[in-house]
């Protein structure tokens, strides 16, 4: 017998022969084989009884007990192979648990503080719950759940999944943040007991293999998690969430660049499940396809007759002097703390100053392997690099003309919390963004003091901006709505309006009220004057017309090529011959961009050029770059599918 044997690198399975006497080799288990001159872990892909090849090396041991991928994981790994157009292996060793040995150690899972009682779902709830059991009677389909913040989408997420269950079938529900998992869990656990699994990135090796092995046998057969939980392996799934389906983090940045939403189609697809995507802001292709299709469910009012917050904006451009906080805010940031009621402030950069230049000569302190500024962070006393890690101290002079005068400008979340110390000597004030929370039980601790109250303003980055829910936050601050509204990204204005719309939605989710003050330089732009209001049809109006305009999703299908490597000259080069391959090769494409350096030009010492494809349907393009091959060794190619970003 013989066993093909895949690998996580860019190469097709390999056989080897299976040794007389050696048991256990199926397919789904990892081997240790040796490849070129070490010895290196692969999966068994699949068994055949001949080969036509000659000397093969044996396979000297089997790592698994049992196979910890199923044929239907192995499948889904084929669909994420031609899809997102990687290797076999890379696909399987993204879904397989990393851990290989199994230890009889439980997740602890986050227990309700209070006892679970059944809530009375609105008419609205009660409508939406009635479709979507009708649909698990027939052969599932797909449905857009298009809810405000705070109008019980969870509620309906916890029903529908208790129905899956009773059927014999299994749940996945997804969350964009690993932040958001002991919240859900906890609501979960308390109303389905232990028949909840927990899949997530933080989770210990020893940890994540037990719960996968424990989702496999039968015994979990409601699956909660980030990301990877999509391929959670459970044997027949009757529905599948994807909670804050608009999530950019749903989309992996590295090899194979795969969309959890994407693969969440597939799976429900194949096993004739019931699909949910829900969301407040969901994405602009989400609603237009929903939309086309009649698979949009509204959920339109708050639970409860909590009213939406209030919200105004304040105008930086009329601010005088520093406007990290202006006075509109300063003083409902008092009222709530004479009221002991909670705010959250919402800004997305972290650190202390992002910008540091000479006053003198206008030197720019920047990274060296990357093009972009260091970022000042006062508490560590270093700049450092957000994209590779690079670090160094402040200097004491310029090193271009030794001037003295050093200079940090902007602000991020440490300065933030630096000025509202300051500002509010009596209050208890606590940073969330991921230099706060970089232990696995940190961003749990502090969501828990939180809740209590032990904890008067939390100021964080998105992380604070996301499902949560606290009833007594009756303020949230948007400290400044530009960020993300200035990235030359077509997607710019969406992820404004998602943000501030999110983190809006913490505010008044009890009869306390609550209030939503936007600093903004661009008051008058849609995304901001939409974000204002909530209002996600009259923010989806404006922008279709753009998307239609300019041709980008939903309208096409975008393909997108990285060359990335040391030498700019020669990645402009392999670029434009990988354009005229295309060209030569194939039609079927609407436009094609570029090639042209991304707008960060470099990262971690290699310089990076992409190529925008604009298609109606990927499939043509992506026929004709499998066969794509780039040539100099000094340059790698990235292929984005349904790319998220164009940074």
């Amino acid at each position: 017998m013989f066993a093909d044997v895949v690998f996580n690198k860019p190469i097709a399975p390999l056989t080897y022969s299976i040794p007389d006497g050696m048991s256990g080799v199926e397919p789904g288990v990892r081997v240790l084989v040796g490849l070129r001159d070490e010895k290196v872990k692969g999966i068994v892909y699949r068994l055949k009884d001949k080969t036509g090849l000659p000397r093969l090396k044996p396979i000297e041991e089997v790592l698994d007990r049992e196979p910890v991928l199923n044929t239907d994981l192995i499948q889904t790994a084929e669909w994420i192979s031609s899809y997102y157009l990687c290797s076999l292996g890379e696909a399987l060793w993204t879904i397989i648990p990393k851990s290989v040995k199994r230890r009889e150690k439980s997740v602890l899972m986050p227990v309700s503080d209070t006892p679970a009682s059944e809530i009375t779902l609105t008419e609205d709830q009660e409508s939406v719950f009635t479709v979507l059991r009708e649909s698990l009677k027939g052969e599932g389909g797909h449905y857009l759940l298009h809810g405000v913040t705070g109008s019980g989408k969870t509620e309906i997420y916890l029903r529908i999944i208790r129905e899956v269950v009773e059927m014999g079938r299994g749940a996945i529900l997804l969350v964009p943040e690993i932040s958001l998992t002991p919240q859900t869990v906890r609501y979960f656990s308390s109303r389905v007991g232990d028949k909840l699994a927990v899949l997530h990135s933080r989770l210990t090796g020893a940890e994540k293999i037990n719960e996968w092995h424990r989702i496999l046998s039968g015994q979990k057969p409601i699956v909660i998690g980030a990301r990877s939980a999509v391929f959670a392996p459970l044997r027949n799934i009757g529905i599948i969430i994807v909670d804050e389906e608009h999530e950019t983090s749903y989309k992996s940045d590295e090899t194979p660049r795969y969309s959890a939403r994407s693969v969440a189609f597939y799976r429900a697809r194949k096993h004739g499940s019931l699909l949910l995507l829900g969301s407040a802001t969901p994405s602009v292709e989400s609603y237009y396809r929903a939309r086309m299709k009649s698979k949009l469910l509204l959920l339109p009012k708050r639970v409860m007759n909590q009213q939406l917050p209030g919200t105004r904006v304040t105008d930086l451009r009329k601010v005088r002097g520093a406007c990290h906080i202006s006075n509109t805010l300063r003083a409902a940031i008092e009222e709530r703390l004479r009221r002991e009621e909670q705010v959250i402030l919402f800004l997305n950069r972290r650190g202390f100053a992002p910008y540091v230049y000479c006053e003198n000569c206008g030197h720019v302190f920047r990274c060296k392997n990357c093009d972009i500024t260091l970022t000042f962070h006062r508490k560590k006393k270093t700049m450092s690099c957000h994209y590779c890690g690079f670090f160094q101290p402040p200097p004491d002079v310029c090193p271009t003309c030794g001037d003295t005068g050093i200079c940090f400008s902007g602000f991020g979340t440490e300065k933030i919390e630096r000025i509202l110390n300051g500002l509010f000597p009596g209050a208890v004030i606590v940073r969330m963004d991921t230099d706060t929370v970089r232990k696995r039980t940190a961003v749990d601790s502090i969501l828990t003091a939180f809740s209590r109250k032990q904890i008067d303003i939390l100021v964080g980055t998105q992380i604070v901006s996301k499902g949560l829910h606290f009833p007594d936050v009756t303020l949230v601050g948007v400290l400044n709505a530009d960020i993300s509204l200035n990235f030359p990204d077509f997607r710019a204005a969406e992820r404004t309006f998602n943000l501030i719309t999110q983190v809006s939605g913490r505010a008044g989710r009890s009869d306390k009220g609550g209030e939503v003050i936007i600093q903004t330089f661009n008051p008058s732009h849609y995304a901001i004057r939409t974000a204002k209001t909530q209002n996600y049809e009259e923010f989806y109006t404006r922008e279709i017309k753009y998307r239609q305009t300019l041709l980008y999703p939903p309208f096409c299908r975008i393909v997108r090529l990285v060359f990335r490597g040391p030498n700019e000259n020669r990645l402009i080069e392999e670029a434009e011959r990988a354009v005229e391959f295309i060209k030569t090769n194939t039609d079927e494409f609407i436009s094609i961009l570029g090639p042209s350096f991304c707008p960060i030009s470099r990262i971690k010492n290699n310089y990076r050029v992409h190529v925008i494809i604009k298609v109606e349907k990927t499939g043509p393009v992506k026929e004709v770059l499998r066969k794509l091959v780039v040539k100099r060794s000094d340059c790698y190619l990235e292929i984005d599918v349904d790319p998220v970003s164009m940074l």
